[in-house]
């Protein structure tokens, strides 16, 4: 398919598909995909475009402008942008990229996990899973035959994945200097049955409140209050499973403060009572 527009070279190729409504309401979907090559004359720029965004740098270098950052963009980085919010890429001199525009199920909240940890340029050095299905998608799409769309969502969910565990790995402490969130982590598995405060939990790693709060939610996920929350939760269902302790016997082993106070805690993140837990098989 010949590509009319700015910049965009002859021999690039793109490819635009409608998903079903049984995909925009179970799966990831694909917009749309192809592959640039690119002078100096293109660039993007919008307000907003209804999708997100995998873009793998295939050859030469461009720039990417998104939420007031400016990042630069060369051979086998991955670039991912949240195209609902403003944004642009360019190149001065030449650029061919993979790409695909995507959406549906959980893309906004896996898009901020990655970004958060990353921003939206992402070095996938010998990470060769994610230009490999973007090819694959791109072939099939060349191809003319109707798209699997539970195949398709298969496929960006794995890229997807491999980034999410490429930033778990971002995260490990590259030396042997302790990283403060393990550090806060082993303490609170040690600990969970005492009186834990966030500013207990920060001292102890030597950091202020604030900064701790921030560096555990984005690096695990978690508020420091639910992470302590889910390891007495966690070692409550052992007990409710293993022992015949009286469901208050097990509260106040667990650092609960009182009976009514975990049963609620209970309820309110697995779903079901301690006593219905423990009667339930599994």
């Amino acid at each position: 398919m010949r590509v009319n527009e700015k910049g965009v070279l002859e021999g690039s190729e793109y490819y635009f598909f409608t998903p079903s409504n049984l995909a925009k309401s179970l799966f990831f979907y694909l917009i749309c995909t192809g592959k640039f090559f690119c002078d100096q004359n293109y660039n993007v720029e919008r307000e907003k475009y209804s999708s997100y965004l995998l873009m793998f740098v295939v050859k030469g270098q461009g720039t990417v402008c998104y939420n007031d950052r400016i990042y630069t963009a060369k051979e086998n980085d991955l670039i991912i942008l949240n195209c609902h919010n403003p944004h642009r890429y360019y190149t001065n001199t030449e650029w061919t990229t993979l790409w695909l525009h995507y959406d549906g199920n959980i893309s906004k909240e896996l898009f901020d996990l990655i970004y958060d940890r990353f921003g939206c340029v992402i070095s996938l050095s010998n990470l060769l899973i994610i230009p490999k299905y973007l090819n694959r998608i791109l072939e099939d799409a060349r191809a003319g035959s109707p798209l699997s769309e539970p195949l398709m969502s298969c496929y960006i969910q794995r890229m997807l994945s491999e980034l999410l565990m490429l930033s778990d790995d971002f995260i490990l402490p590259e030396s042997d200097k302790s990283d403060p969130v393990l550090e806060a982590i082993a303490f609170i598995e040690t600990n969970f049955k005492e009186k834990l405060s966030l500013k207990v939990i920060a001292s102890h790693v030597n950091m202020s409140s604030f900064h701790f709060a921030r560096t555990f939610k984005k690096d695990t996920g978690y508020s420091p209050y639910e992470y302590v929350v889910k390891t007495r939760l966690n070692h409550a269902k052992m007990l409710l499973k293993k022992t015949n302790l009286q469901i208050k016997e097990i509260a106040a082993e667990c650092g609960f403060s009182t009976e009514s106070n975990f049963v609620v805690n209970f309820h309110n993140n697995i779903g079901v009572t301690p006593g219905e837990f423990r009667n339930t098989p599994f």
